[in-house]
């Protein structure tokens, strides 16, 4: 195979901190609270970058959907060796609303445009 590999990479609650629930019970408390990658996106991408190393592909990009501190997240996986990254920006009430469905049909769409032939991912979000 040669071309290019799409990893999505997830911006999470860091899984060392205690997570508390909001105080009206709608969800989680994520001010303030330390953030990092999935650790099932770290085992994607570092997948790919050996997809890559094996030189049975040309380009790893890593995708995030989020708030504007995903970049975050792209970055680490540029640090682990993805060639570029792709922040599809997503905040507000649209976060909120944003599940797999959305996601997936984003990836769809950004697979297609960037001609990618493989698409990876974590097994699950933590």
């Amino acid at each position: 195979m040669s071309g290019r590999v799409l990893v999505g990479v997830k911006r999470v609650i860091d899984y060392a901190v205690k997570i508390r629930v909001k105080p009206d019970n709608t969800g989680v408390v994520t001010d303030g609270v330390k953030h990092s990658m999935n650790p099932f996106c770290e085992i994607a991408v570092e997948e790919a970058v050996k997809l890559k190393e094996k030189k049975l592909i040309k380009e790893v990009v890593a995708v995030s959907c989020g708030p504007q501190q995903a970049q975050e997240t792209i970055r680490t996986a540029l640090a682990m060796g993805a060639d570029r990254g792709i922040h599809v920006e997503v905040s507000g009430k649209e976060y909120d609303n944003l599940g797999p469905l959305q996601v997936s049909k984003i990836m769809a769409a950004l697979a297609k445009k960037e001609d990618a032939q493989l698409i990876i991912l974590g097994k699950q979000v933590i």
